[in-house]
């Protein structure tokens, strides 16, 4: 199999995993915007300081993130390498940096 095929087979896999996982994340933020039930407030005295609770994520190991980045990072390890080692070496740092990069996305999503 001629190698630059392999790699965009590989590349294209994930670009279409990640792709679908965003899309499936809009997709299921768009059910909770939803409006509440209206509520009745009542006057205080005091003023209530605002509360914000941040919503829980859905994934909450960052599998998705992990996944993709392993993916990326191995397709891109066995290019600069052509080696086993390097393989690895990619997608492990793929996947550190998938991970975290889904965890700053989380982390801009809370809604506070």
């Amino acid at each position: 199999m001629n190698k630059s095929l392999l790699i965009g087979t590989v590349l294209g896999v994930a670009g279409a995993t990640a792709g679908g996982v965003f899309a499936g994340y809009k997709l299921l933020r768009a059910d909770e915007a939803k409006p509440a039930a209206q509520q009745v407030h009542v006057a205080s005295a005091e003023p209530a300081e605002p509360q914000c609770v941040p919503p829980e994520p859905r994934d909450k190991n960052r599998i998705a993130g992990t996944v993709v980045g392993a993916l990326v990072g191995g397709a891109v390890g066995k290019d600069v390498g052509n080696r086993d080692i390097t393989t690895a070496v990619g997608a492990a740092a793929g996947a550190y940096a998938g991970n975290q990069i889904q965890k700053k996305v989380q982390e801009n999503r809370n809604g506070c």
